[in-house]
């Protein structure tokens, strides 16, 4: 009997294990089931596997973590860019999703979005959109690991056309079937400040409360939505989101653009997250989150592409490459935000903002076993002088060779496992006619 369920034979091994850059050579990972049961030099031991990945010439580290997104938009992927912000949603998305988005709406995109995931070496997203319940069964059927969010708001959405609360009837049953699941986790997602009541608001903390789940909120995405708030409540986004007692260390707020010095004050008091999304913000005109304050301040900062309506991919690997070098050209300050803090946000530090850094976001002993391998063997890839450098400004989706999840090889030699790629592809060029046809 073979002593690991599969083994890996590590050229570099990357384990972020406290959050450290540092790589090892000529390493094994042992794993059992779904958990890390050793890692230890290769050496002369002779490793027992009923599978061995040999990852020569291959970065092996975390899977990396897409702290926020809206999956089935991939779905809009390319549409309407290039209109200000406000045109975009209110012309083009928001009616769109009205007329079209259904559950196997959800379904399809989700898959789109989870193929393109394994493919970015993605092994764990936070996602908010409709029908979550949708999204949690196609991220489960492909091996993912997912927070998942049913957004709440106080106009009618596709899944909940007569306010009559729908959302959190889909969120009871989604805490219901996935309690003790180790990959899904079911999120309250109150969609925005100025999308939600105060009650609406109330009533999300009660029921994430009851459940002991983590709320999501996009906040202070864009200087705008700040102004009408002060407008309103002669209060910023988030000081009226603590005031009314939704800041906590299981609260997770995407965007955090425009936020003040005391807005940082009461996310690092109160141990609320925040998400950093370059690319979505630069292409919609948010501006600049300030991430190296919040870092400073010891605020858990993750990172995300949010929708590829709005960015227009699902790659963390290209989000980490402009998001550092937007910090460094809005600071004039080319040590703003480094390679390493980068990384950070996309592996360890983003689980520790999505709050399960205890089994996910470094390859530790007893943890879950989400891996990827990098491939070393392209030109833009050599030579190979910082590891970590190579990773977060130079590699893309094209190096991610193997994608493990949970102990689940989801994709090995670029071969993905667990979806059927023609098949999907067949039911978005389908959709493509749909949304191509409800435009005219």
């Amino acid at each position: 009997m073979s002593e690991f369920s599969l083994g890996i034979h590590c050229d570099y091994l990357l384990t972020m294990s406290g959050g450290s850059g540092k790589v090892l050579h000529d390493q094994f990972i042992g794993v059992n089931g779904s958990r890390i049961a050793t890692i230890a030099p290769w050496g002369e031991n002779n490793w027992k596997c009923d599978k061995l990945i040999k990852a020569k010439n291959k970065i092996v580290m975390p899977g990396l973590i897409n702290g926020h997104t809206h999956l089935c938009m991939s779905l809009f992927r390319g549409l309407a860019d290039d209109l200000p912000f406000h045109q975009w949603l209110h012309e083009y998305i928001l009616p769109l999703e009205a007329k079209l988005v259904d559950a196997k709406f959800v379904r399809v995109g989700t898959q789109l979005a989870a193929l393109e995931c394994i493919q970015n070496g993605v092994t764990t997203v936070c996602d908010m959109y409709f029908f979550a319940q949708e999204v949690a069964t196609v991220l489960d059927e492909a091996g993912l690991r997912g927070l998942v969010c049913e957004a709440i708001t106080d106009f009618p959405t596709p899944d909940n056309k007569n306010l009559d609360d729908s959302h959190f009837k889909i969120l009871q049953q989604m805490c219901d079937k996935y309690k003790n699941h180790e990959r899904i986790q079911p999120c309250v997602g109150p969609h925005a400040p100025y999308t939600c009541s105060d009650d609406t608001i109330k009533k999300s903390k009660e029921f994430a409360l009851k459940h002991q789940i983590p709320i999501v909120m996009h906040v202070s995405e864009t200087q705008n939505e700040v102004n009408e708030s002060l407008k309103k409540y002669s209060k910023t986004p988030v000081k009226r989101l603590f005031d009314l007692g939704l800041l906590t260390n299981k609260t997770i707020f995407a965007h955090c653009v425009c936020i003040t010095d005391e807005d940082i004050d009461l996310l690092q008091k109160t141990g609320t997250s925040a998400i950093y999304n370059p690319e979505s913000n630069m292409k919609l005109g948010s501006g600049v989150a300030p991430v190296p304050k919040m870092l400073k301040a010891g605020i858990k900062v993750g990172i995300g592409t949010d929708g590829a309506a709005s960015n227009n991919d699902l790659s963390i690997l290209s989000e980490m490459d402009v998001g550092a070098k937007l910090q460094k050209l809005s600071h004039l300050d080319n040590t703003a935000l480094t390679g390493i803090d980068t990384l950070r946000m996309a592996t360890i530090g983003g689980a520790e903002a999505l709050g399960i850094s205890k089994n996910v976001g470094s390859l530790e002993v007893g943890k879950f076993a989400d891996i990827i391998c990098l491939d070393l063997d392209s030109s833009h890839m050599r030579p190979l002088h910082d590891v970590v450098s190579q990773i977060v400004y130079t590699a893309s989706a094209a190096d991610v060779e193997t994608v493990i999840c949970h102990g689940s090889v989801l994709m090995e030699n670029r071969e993905i496992k667990t979806l059927d790629r023609e098949k999907i592809f067949k039911e978005v060029d389908e959709y493509y006619q749909i949304i191509k046809a409800s435009l005219k």
